[in-house]
């Protein structure tokens, strides 16, 4: 795993978390039942972010 694929993870991420947040504001069903799951969902990247800096400082992902 390099660092090419931590931004594929994110842009990953990112359209997935365009397509909830156009569900959370136009259904009040997917709004009521997953919101926790959005919320979670928008901490991810950062979290990948710290992850990725983690392994490279542990000479696991090439720098």
């Amino acid at each position: 795993m390099d660092t090419n694929d931590f931004n594929k993870l994110i842009s990953l991420l990112s359209k997935l978390e365009n397509a909830t947040n156009y569900a959370y504001e136009t259904d009040d069903c997917f709004k009521r039942y997953h919101s926790q799951s959005v919320n979670a969902l928008r901490d991810i990247p950062v979290h990948l972010k710290r992850i990725e800096q983690g392994l490279k400082t542990a000479k696991v992902v090439p720098t």
